[in-house]
């Protein structure tokens, strides 16, 4: 009994790493592993994730050389008319964007709401403003109010280009520690990878046109989606404060958390944009316009009553 025992014990260790060794192929090792369990998390952890951007960036030579700018931007600010939130979109337009799959509520005894969906957000900048993932899972949890339990299954980058999608899951506040190759096996990481995958292409590729291709590299960098003085004047419409440098040293100093230098010690100033000074002077015409049209009527309706009483 014993001795049948250990033989059926080893057998069940031996075989599939021999098999692994000589066939020197993944596909065993995966079907012998998991993907990585959802994430718990809770209406009010997500609204304490609340996040502040203080970032010193810079444009690339094309645009602007040699100038920096520390941006101070308030994630409870929803930039929607210019990067909304897509839930589950299968026709998305060329371009990078950031993505979780998530369930809204486990308890709601309504099946379609314990469905992971997939959110996405297009990305206007390689920093991130508005389209970092915690403030996606944040507009998301403010908008169902009724939900207050959620699993956040996968979140990363995705670059679509024609009729490819390629996804990453490159996300260092949900996904760094729970892939990290020192706390979990490879299979574990590649069965992951190959979940993520079959959940986006049952929500992105309801056509069947689309190719839905794993990659490790992120997408969002200061070269793919360089930083442009349009988008400077979108976050300044919004609310961003912005602070212009010459030296980049000064630049990073500033935007440090605890910093107690003065604008003026690091040589900076604070920056408008011409997009709210012209949105001002077009509002400002119209005033203008409203008075002299009734300032004209009512010295018309003045200038007459009086022309009558000296007649009578």
């Amino acid at each position: 009994m014993d001795i049948g025992k250990k033989t059926k014990r080893v057998a069940k260790i031996v075989k599939p790493r021999t098999t692994l060794k000589r066939k020197r192929s993944s596909e065993y090792d995966i079907q012998l592993e998991k993907p990585i369990s959802p994430t718990e998390i809770t209406r009010e952890k997500i609204a304490g994730q609340w996040v502040t951007h203080k970032q010193c960036a810079y444009m690339s030579n094309e645009y602007m050389s040699n100038d920096y700018y520390a941006i101070f931007f308030n994630s409870g600010v929803n930039l929607s008319s210019t990067m909304p939130i897509l839930d589950q979109d299968d026709n998305l337009e060329d371009g990078i964007y950031t993505w979780v799959i998530l369930s809204l509520n486990d308890d709601d005894d309504d099946v379609e709401n314990k469905k992971p969906r997939m959110y996405l957000k297009k990305t206007l900048s390689s920093y991130e403003f508005g389209t970092k993932h915690q403030e996606i899972l944040y507009h998301i949890t403010c908008k169902h109010m009724q939900c207050e339990k959620y699993k956040l299954y996968y979140a990363g980058e995705l670059l679509k280009t024609g009729n490819t999608i390629k996804f990453n899951l490159e996300s260092g506040t949900y996904m760094k520690d729970k892939l990290n190759p020192k706390k979990i096996t490879m299979g574990t990481i590649k069965m992951s990878k190959i979940t993520a995958g079959e959940m986006i292409n049952e929500r992105l590729n309801k056509t069947g046109e689309l190719t839905i291709e794993e990659e490790n590299d992120t997408f969002i960098t200061h070269e793919s989606i360089p930083l442009t003085e349009n988008d400077l004047k979108i976050y300044n419409f919004f609310g961003a404060k912005i602070y212009k440098f010459n030296d980049e040293a000064k630049c990073k100093i500033f935007a440090q958390r605890g910093n107690k230098k003065s604008l003026s010690e690091l040589n900076g100033e604070r920056v408008q944009l011409s997009s709210l000074n012209s949105g001002g002077k077009r509002k400002g015409t119209k005033r203008k316009g409203t008075k002299r049209k009734g300032t004209k009527r009512k010295g018309t309706k003045r200038k007459g009553t009086k022309r009558k009483q000296k007649r009578v």
